[in-house]
Formats: C-alpha cells, sequence, structure tokens
C-alpha cells in the first residue's frame, strides 16, 4: 500500500515542495505541491527522478572504524566512544565543516557542540564555497546577508538582471518563474555570463563579459547611470552613506574604458545600465529591476569587490525595498541559507549575531557553559593550516571536500595527514575514504527537520521512510558525541538531550530574533513562513528594508577592477577555465551519480569549446579531449559550441568517471571572504592520443579526478 508524505525537495535552494509516495519503506515517486508558494506545483528532473539515491545499495549501513589500515564494521557505542576520546585529546586543534543538506536543526546541534563543548568557533558549511563574498558585502552594506525579495518579486518586476548564474540548470524552477513573467507580463531581461546560456533566448540585451572583470562592467554601469541623470538621489540622500567616495571612485572610469575591459560593446554597457535603472512602466506598480547572481561573480579573488559592486548599483538606483525589486544571490544548496541561520559559521552565533561582548550572554545562560570569543578559521582555512598543526582533527558532516576543494591533489595531502578525521555521511565517498571513523546518517527522507531556502522560506522536512540500517539523523548522532563528552566539561548533558527536532527548532528561535516568532505548530498549518518573523503571529516577511536597513542606512562602499584573476592565460597554458553546474547532475554529483535516470542523460563530463579554438587543436565534436593546469588534468567529452567565448572551456564541477574540475582549479583566495578562485584558471587542451604502450607513463585512467 502507498502512503504519501509532504516534504521539501533536498536539491537546490528553490526549495520545492514535494509529496513522496512511499511503499514498503521504499520511495517509489515524487509528485509537486501545487500549494507550496515557493514553487507552485513546478518541480525540475532532479527533484522529480533524482531521490533514488535514498535507497541506494551504495548506503552507509552502520558505523566504520579503520583497523589495521582497512575500514571496519563497529557498534554504534565503539565508534562513538572512540571519536568523543579523540576530540577531547584535540581539544584547540579542531574544526568541523557542517552540511548545508541537512536541516536547520542538525546545524544548529553541530554548531552548539563545536563550541560549547569543543571551544572553538572552527565551524563553517559550503556557503564559503559559493555565496560567502555576496554575505561579507551584504551585511557590510545593508546589515543582514540574506536575499531581500521574493521569488514572486521576479514575476512583478520590470526589469530582471542575471548575473553570473545560469538558473535554467541550477534553479529550473526560478527560471520558468521568471520566463513566466518575461512571456505573459512583458518584463524585460538582461544576462551577463561569459558564457552564452538558455535564457538568453530571452533576453533584451546580452552582455558576454570577460571572466575576472565584473568590477569595470559594475562601474562603468553606475558611470553611465549617472551620466543620464538617472540616480535615485531621494533615495541615497535619505537612506545610504559612503556616497561621495563610491561617486569619486566610479567617475575614475568612462563607460568606454570599462567596456573594453570586459570585452563588451559601450552601447550595450550603456543600454543594459539605463533598462536596469530605468525599467518600462508595464501596469499600475511602480516599475522595479531585480538584481540576481549567482557564483558566476563570486568564485574570483576579487569575489567580495565583485559583490560590493553589484550591490552599490542597487542602491545607486535605489532598486530595493519594494515590490519588483530586490537583491538575490542565489543560494545553491538547499539549505545553505539555513546553516548560516543556525550558526555554522566562524564569526557569528546564531542569527548571524557577531561576537560583541553583549551577544554571547543569552547563550551562556540557557547553555550553562561559557563560549569562545575568538572568531574561527573560515573552511578553506582549516583545510591550509593542516600543514602547520593549527587543525590537527575533523569531524566532516555532509561535506566532500575531496571533491569540493580546489587543487584536489593539494588538499587530499593535507587531509591526509590528519591525526584524526570523522566523516558523517549517507556514503562512502572520497572523503570518507581516508576517514579514520565514518558514521552512518540519514538522509533527508528519513528524519524530521526544517530547510531554510533562498528567500527565506522556512519549511518542513517530514520523516517519509525508516532510516536506513542502522543510520541515524545528524543531530542525534552530535548529541550522542557530546553527551559522552559533556562530564570532562564541566557540562550537563541535559544540554544535548532532546526529545525531538520540535524542540531543537523551539531553542534555536528562541535565540534567533528572526525566528521568535515561528514554531513546527505553526510551519504545518501555514506551509512555510518567511524570515524575519519576530513574533508569534507575525506573517514573515516577504521583501527587506522597506523602511531601514538593520545596519541603518545602507553603505556605499568604492571598489576598483583588480587583476582579473589570479593566474591567467600564457603560452604554456592559452585558455582560460570557466566551471559550474549542469542540469542532470548536482555539484560533485556524490549524490545524482547514484540516480541512474540521471546518469543515462548525463554520463560523460562535457567539455565545452569554441569552435575556432577545437579546429587550432585538432579537435571534433564528440572527440575524447584532455585538459591541463599546472596542477592537474581531466578528460572528457568535446561539445564544440559557440556559447563559449573563443580563448576559453567550460566544464561542469561534477565528478564524472575519473574526471573532475577541482583538479585543475587553483588555490587561490578572495582576501576578504577566503572563497577560492573556481571560476579562473589557465588550462590547455589536446585531443587524447592512443597509447602504443600500455605500460608507458601513466594515461588518462590513473588520473586522480
Amino acid at each position: 500500500m502507498t502512503r504519501q508524505v509532504p516534504s521539501t525537495c533536498p536539491y537546490c535552494g528553490v526549495g520545492c515542495g514535494i509529496v513522496i509516495s512511499v511503499a514498503g519503506e521504499r520511495i517509489v515517486w515524487v509528485d509537486d505541491q501545487p500549494g507550496n508558494l515557493s514553487s507552485e506545483g513546478m518541480l525540475c528532473v532532479k527533484g522529480r527522478f533524482g531521490t533514488t539515491f535514498v535507497n541506494h545499495r551504495d548506503r552507509l549501513a552502520t558505523p566504520l572504524i579503520r583497523r589495521g589500515g582497512e575500514l571496519q564494521p563497529a557498534s554504534w557505542d565503539e565508534a562513538l566512544d572512540l571519536v568523543a576520546m579523540r576530540f577531547a585529546e584535540h581539544r584547540g586543534r579542531f574544526g568541523s565543516f557542517a552540511s548545508a543538506k541537512a536541516t536547520n536543526e542538525d546545524a544548529f546541534i553541530q554548531q552548539k557542540f563545536v563550541r560549547l563543548v569543543m571551544g572553538t568557533n572552527n565551524i563553517d558549511h559550503c556557503t564559503r564555497l559559493c555565496h560567502s563574498p555576496s554575505v561579507e558585502a551584504m551585511l557590510q552594506q545593508f546589515g543582514s546577508g540574506a536575499t531581500s525579495n521574493s521569488y514572486s518579486d521576479y514575476e512583478a518586476s520590470s526589469c530582471i538582471m542575471l548575473v553570473g548564474c545560469d538558473p535554467g540548470s541550477n534553479h529550473p524552477v526560478i527560471a520558468s518563474r521568471m520566463r513566466r513573467a518575461i512571456d505573459t507580463r512583458g518584463t524585460r531581461l538582461i544576462v551577463v555570463n561569459p558564457r552564452r546560456i538558455d535564457m538568453c533566448d530571452r533576453a533584451t540585451i546580452f552582455l558576454q563579459s570577460r571572466p575576472g572583470t565584473d568590477v569595470s562592467l559594475f562601474n562603468g554601469m553606475a558611470r553611465a547611470i549617472l551620466d543620464a541623470g538617472l540616480a535615485n538621489t531621494g533615495f541615497i540622500a535619505a537612506r545610504t552613506e559612503g556616497y561621495e567616495a563610491w561617486l569619486a571612485a566610479v567617475r575614475e572610469v568612462t563607460v568606454e574604458q570599462c567596456a573594453e575591459v570586459c570585452g563588451v560593446a559601450a552601447e550595450d554597457l550603456r543600454m543594459a545600465a539605463l533598462l536596469y535603472a530605468n525599467p518600462p512602466q508595464l501596469d499600475a506598480r511602480e516599475p522595479g529591476s531585480c538584481l540576481v547572481w549567482g557564483m558566476g561573480v563570486t568564485q574570483h579573488t576579487n569575489g567580495t569587490d565583485n559583490a560590493h559592486a553589484l550591490l552599490n548599483l542597487a542602491l545607486f538606483t535605489g532598486q530595493l525595498g519594494r515590490p519588483g525589486s530586490g537583491v538575490s544571490p542565489l543560494r545553491g544548496q538547499n539549505n545553505v541559507q539555513g546553516c548560516g541561520d543556525a550558526g555554522c559559521i566562524p564569526d557569528s552565533l546564531p542569527g548571524y549575531q557577531r561576537y560583541d561582548e553583549a551577544v554571547p550572554a543569552p547563550f551562556e545562560e540557557l547553555w550553562g557553559g561559557g563560549l569562545p570569543r575568538v572568531p574561527g578559521l573560515k573552511a578553506t582555512d582549516m583545510v591550509e593550516q593542516i600543514a602547520g598543526g593549527t587543525i590537527r582533527a575533523m569531524y566532516i558532516v555532509g561535506e566532500n571536500p575531496l571533491l569540493s576543494e580546489p587543487n584536489l591533489h593539494h588538499a587530499t595531502e593535507l587531509i591526509r595527514s590528519l591525526d584524526f578525521l570523522v566523516v558523517q555521511d549517507l556514503f562512502l565517498h572520497e572523503t570518507a575514504q581516508l576517514a579514520d571513523v565514518v558514521l552512518p546518517a540519514c538522509s533527508f527522507a528519513e528524519k524530521d527537520g526544517t530547510f531554510t531556502n533562498s528567500e527565506r522560506r522556512v519549511q518542513r522536512v517530514r520523516r517519509a521512510i525508516a532510516p536506513v540500517g542502522e543510520s541515524r539523523p545528524d543531530w542525534e548522532i552530535v548529541c550522542d558525541i557530546a553527551r559522552r563528552m559533556c562530564a570532562h566539561s564541566g557540562l550537563d548533558t541535559r544540554q544535548f538531550s532532546y526529545s525531538g527536532p520540535a524542540e531543537i527548532f523551539a531553542e534555536m528561535a528562541r535565540l534567533t530574533p528572526f525566528l521568535r516568532g515561528m514554531s513546527y505548530e505553526r510551519l504545518d498549518r501555514e506551509g512555510g513562513l518567511q524570515w524575519p518573523c519576530p513574533e508569534p503571529g507575525h506573517p514573515g516577511t516577504s521583501y527587506l528594508y522597506g523602511e531601514s536597513f538593520p545596519r541603518g542606512l545602507g553603505k556605499f562602499v568604492p571598489v576598483r577592477q583588480a587583476a582579473a584573476a589570479e593566474e591567467l592565460p600564457d603560452t604554456e597554458y592559452p585558455l582560460i577555465l570557466n566551471t559550474g553546474r549542469m542540469l542532470y547532475h548536482w555539484h560533485g554529483g556524490t549524490i545524482t551519480r547514484r540516480v541512474e535516470a540521471l546518469m543515462e542523460r548525463a554520463g560523460a563530463l562535457p567539455v565545452a569549446i569554441h569552435p575556432d579554438d577545437a579546429a587550432a587543436a585538432g579537435i571534433v565534436e564528440n572527440d575524447t579531449v584532455v585538459l591541463f593546469s599546472r596542477r592537474g588534468r581531466v578528460s572528457g567529452a568535446a561539445v564544440l559550441t559557440d556559447s563559449v567565448r573563443a580563448g576559453s572551456v567550460f566544464i561542469p564541477f561534477v565528478r564524472l568517471g575519473e574526471s573532475a574540475a577541482n583538479f585543475l582549479t587553483n588555490s587561490a583566495y578572495d582576501a576578504q571572504s577566503r572563497i577560492p578562485e573556481y571560476k579562473v584558471c589557465a588550462v590547455r587542451i589536446e585531443k587524447k592520443r592512443e597509447r602504443k604502450d600500455a605500460a608507458g607513463a601513466p594515461g588518462i585512467g590513473r588520473e586522480r579526478a
């Protein structure tokens, strides 16, 4: 007999509502939820067909302990006793990665354990690798690090500007809502991307800029708006500060100079700027523009400057704080917003509460122990500081850094050298294979909790099937470790004794001002609420900054174009590599490679190359090619297309076969956010040559990818 369980999709940050059909503790079908306010009855291919990983034969079903160099099955008590003992030995040299795929409740408990029991703020999650520059810039300029508007605002807008993202592949349901606005309402679309994407077919203007030149592009747009007299002077005077210093930086360059740096036509740059600043009147509502961006903006050594340049443009035009406008960093993982909200970042407590002297007091009073005041290490710095001994033990939950870190050969050497590594996940992936202890966790379908999506909507996740094997929810595993350590830490074990996730959520809401009006009862009854929701009965908030910014006044931050990238093409490596996602896979592919229907659609790594570059290298369509960088090499199938600029190639960062993009990428970091420069590195491409001597030098089949 089949039963249906409403829940939330575990893939991207859109947060689509799903209905899971279950028979005999197996997922047999997934349908959409027509009443879901974020997805409105839509699902993409991953949401509808991509959940069979839950019952895959590769699922971890029992704890594993390394004995004699081999991972071997163990009991929970044996595994957790060992973990508790070794973690206690490594206080002061410990770091932890949380999971943006896990629930808010899982994340809240993990950061509580790291801070209260381990005495460190060394906790981070994958926002470090995707939108940390956006969060850093928004906190500095607005006082909040979240999307300011709702998906409904895209459909109420007169203009949408998409920058460095491909929602058709990465956030398909959002792309559908944007297409609906364009097709039925007449909303104008500006696309800024070094690669032509499907949404360009509906674009009014497409700016195919050079990678790493975003500051020039947006300063050039600001200069064009200034020259046309379209600055929102009333908004600037009443709601902002720092304007004159920023304006001086903008006046240093002309539109033509910026366009030349970016590789776009000056007239196109000017047209895009004026359309964003002065969108057309489409109905009785005040016309507005939505600014939407992705990792093409952030994954650079100048990523934070790029984000500042975007936000400056929104302040300059007053395109936020009302319906049909706003700023939207499209969040990648299903709960990357919630993981940050819950405190899994090294410089803030839950709710982005900074370490001012007064802030930790409510946490310490409720938790019965002192908290560290020194901000912790960011995720990329934790990995880099393994070599120097600052980090010698790690607890990695629901993350696979040996696919997600840049320069994977280097990252593998560092993580392999740890004294003690615990990995908690669904599968024995690349990082788990190096662990001393592996703990089997439940998937989204085997536990209750909440996710927070890209429009700040907190939604319920509901258990649909029994845990696979001996797997347990992440929060429950962390609590079990913590209780074993509490006695030696002078803490009350009741701090980690919960009746269930509803009690954890209640504690998180009590300590997080913008969640205080939420409860499981309300979420179940109302189907999801957008924060801030500061008190019971509050309806939630569809858009931010209507009257003021959390920091008071919005702040202009002057930025100037720096070097486009740490590593640029030369005679040995003459092409620029750009990376991103693809429709049929998710991130490194740890879960989607275990979905047969998706692998049938995309089982080999596509290498997109401009026809002119392909001809110069003697490459034709579907040739097996090899990409080389200074750090590694990967192979894939050539796709000849003019969607990429001449002089560049594009590959998705999923691992397919023995190839993964991050064996090529550069471990250079943005100074402020410490995000790696995934979007630009120098490569060369060759057609794969058949080896005459199979016993010769290592071939493609032996690549560490």
